[in-house]
């Protein structure tokens, strides 16, 4: 298990100081096909940001100065999920199946950062109502 840990620890280091993202569509779509590890932990660890950034917006303390009274934090809080209504009952095994077969569906896009794909991906596979 170790072992393991170390090797997934040390091809998350890998990457080159130029690089403005972490992960590229591109590598993300070559360790969906190898099934590799990294994509679950990639796909979790974009879902675990988008709930520290929610948690973080829900407590944050934004102040309207003039009024003296909470702004409404809704603009901010839609914008984290970017229109991704996933049903609670989602897995992270289905999450990630969905992502990874958005990338191998949408080879135009593997330029893109990796983040942004999940994002895509999901916002795809479900999108929230129309308000």
């Amino acid at each position: 298990m170790k072992k393991t840990m170390l090797i997934l620890a040390g091809l998350l280091l890998v990457s080159s100081a130029a690089q403005a993202q972490f992960m590229d569509a591109d590598d993300l779509h070559t360790f969906c096909e190898q099934r590799h590890p990294v994509a679950f932990g990639y796909v979790a660890g974009v879902l675990d940001r988008w709930s520290r950034d929610l948690h973080h917006a829900e407590l944050s303390d934004v102040v309207d100065a003039e009024n003296n009274r909470p702004k409404s934090k809704v603009p901010v809080t839609d914008k984290i999920r970017a229109n991704v209504c996933d049903p609670d009952t989602v897995t992270l095994e289905e999450q990630v199946r969905v992502v990874c077969a958005f990338v191998a569906d949408h080879p135009q896009d593997r330029g893109r950062s990796a983040d942004m794909l999940v994002q895509l991906a999901m916002q795809s596979k479900w999108p929230c109502p129309a308000k």
